[in-house]
């Protein structure tokens, strides 16, 4: 059951406000220390915005970067005088807590902090709000809440929305440099929050990524994550929580080291042993292998991971017709031949293959029809069945179609008659005679969505001169060459065919023509 606004707040615990204020100025701020410069008469004065000092100084410039002679802190060195009117500089931060009710649980809060140097840069203060809100309860997993929005104004006041939950643990902002926010957290305040929780145990010291809120999240829902990382996978965490693909090959629930990476006890030992560095990929090959009969080694699944990074999905739905070993070793041997340049284009080519395969109906359980000997000679003869098959297909059913159709629409009237298209190469021709796209129309045709006719003279009936489709009972256009409209004659058959053939009602309008 997902965690209400109300049992959230309950977990935090009075914010200590002397504390973020500290942190945000003693170490989010601490790239953002400026010096001040003014002059009285020759001399040049500086001001330092951390120790509140001021000095004299032997001439400081502009934007250049020097450190405070009282404090010994960087600073940028800034000219009182110039472009302070937008000098305000914004941060966000993650700070840790312990739970304020549960005592294995932890918390934590992103706070959205904010100098203002653009009025008097002596008396400058440090504003901060609440933007986030975390709960990591161990074995439930994290839960989080953002203000929808917050600002700091010209007016000198913070503007924020309200509390809303999210579906997920990410940081409120990307971690680094986005939307011109600097963003980090609190390392210090974690090693206190996690003292004395199972939080403790959770290698959290071995990672730096984001705000940590994700590596929370994780390990609250997986205490996988401990022994993990203690047995040397602890990359596999870190490549999680950075966003790489998990190709399915960890099961985060498994009550061991073996179910949780699927793998056999020699498998392990080998890993170890050879200090191999298995990705998920990798592993996934590995778990596969054992699966469909390839058996590979951990350092053969190594070696294959940079070929099937693009090939497993497609091979997941064609891994009946063979297994990761046999399809590897014919994509190898066709890849060698001069119309495969690589693995990919082969895999590509008999993807597509198998599946024409399918379309053609071919006896699939024959290996040599699996994995013919020229696979490019294989493949071009099932994409020229399968074009000679669509054909068929189409112009059976055209054909089928023109018989009703004849009877119905077949017409003559002063020299001119009628008749519907009897397939698609005569819907082809058509359109070549008359430069115009009807062949296009075929599918459609032979669907039942439209009605094609052809308009012919009684003396050249073998000769294009027009082409009517019909939609719904409505002439939708009438085209000659280069799709050209009905002359006089034509428009006369045409209003004629539509009084007898289509019924329509006096009162409606004459026949539509679209371009």
């Amino acid at each position: 059951m997902a965690m209400t606004f109300e049992k959230c707040c309950s977990h935090i615990p009075e914010i200590p406000a002397q504390e973020i204020e500290r942190y945000a100025i003693e170490e989010v701020f601490k790239l953002y220390r400026y010096i001040f410069t003014r002059r009285e008469g020759k001399k040049q004065y500086g001001y330092c915005t951390y120790c509140h000092k001021e000095f004299s100084t032997a001439g400081l410039y502009h934007n250049e970067k020097t450190t405070c002679p009282e404090c010994d802190s960087l600073c940028t060195v800034k000219a009182s005088g110039k472009g302070r009117k937008r000098l305000i500089n914004e941060a966000y931060f993650t700070y840790y807590l312990k739970s304020a009710i549960e005592p294995e649980a932890i918390a934590a809060v992103g706070i959205y902090a904010v100098q203002d140097f653009s009025g008097e840069y002596w008396d400058v203060r440090t504003l901060w709000d609440c933007q986030s809100m975390y709960v990591f309860e161990p074995g439930i997993g994290g839960s989080a809440f953002h203000r929808a929005w917050i600002f700091y104004s010209q007016a000198r006041t913070m503007n924020m929305g309200s509390f809303r939950p999210s579906k997920s643990c990410k940081c409120r902002f990307d971690y680094g440099h986005n939307y011109n926010i600097y963003s980090t957290y609190s390392r210090e305040s974690i090693a206190v929050a996690v003292a004395g929780t199972l939080y403790l145990y959770s290698t959290w010291e071995n990672y730096d990524v984001g705000d940590m809120t994700e590596f929370s999240d994780l390990y609250s829902k997986y205490p996988c994550v401990e022994y993990l990382t203690k047995l040397g996978f602890g990359h596999l965490i870190e490549d999680k929580l950075t966003g790489d693909r998990t190709y399915s090959a960890i099961n985060w629930r498994g009550k061991t080291l073996l179910r949780v990476l699927g793998l056999t006890k020699q498998e392990l030992q080998t890993i170890k042993k050879q200090d191999i560095h298995m990705t998920f990929l990798d592993l996934r090959l590995l778990q596969l292998g054992k699966k469909d009969g390839s058996k590979f080694t951990p350092t053969e699944s190594v070696k294959l991971s940079q070929d099937w990074a693009v090939l497993l999905d497609d091979w997941m739905k064609l891994r009946q017709y063979g297994s990761i070993r046999q399809v590897n070793h014919y994509l190898t041997k066709q890849s060698a031949k001069k119309y495969h340049n690589n693995k990919r284009l082969a895999f590509i080519a008999w993807r597509d293959y198998i599946h024409d395969c399918i379309t053609l109906g071919l006896n699939l359980t024959r290996e040599r029809v699996v994995f013919p000997g020229n696979l490019y000679r294989a493949h071009q003869n099932t994409i020229k069945q399968v074009k000679i098959k669509a054909d068929e297909d189409l112009n059976k059913k055209i054909r089928d179609r023109a018989k009703s159709l004849y009877k119905k629409y077949y017409f003559e009237h002063q020299g001119l008659f009628i008749k519907p298209a009897e397939s698609s190469n005569d819907l082809i021709a058509e359109g070549k005679a008359l430069d115009h796209c009807v062949g296009t129309y075929a599918s459609r045709y032979a669907s039942g969505e439209i009605v094609l006719l052809f308009i012919r003279k009684m003396s050249e009936p073998d000769k294009s001169f027009f082409t009517m489709e019909i939609k719904n009972g409505v002439v939708v256009q009438v085209r000659g060459f280069e799709n050209c409209d009905p002359n006089e004659q034509v428009w006369e058959f045409v209003e004629v065919f539509r009084a007898e053939k289509l019924r329509r009602k006096k009162r409606e309008s004459k026949v539509r023509i679209s371009a």
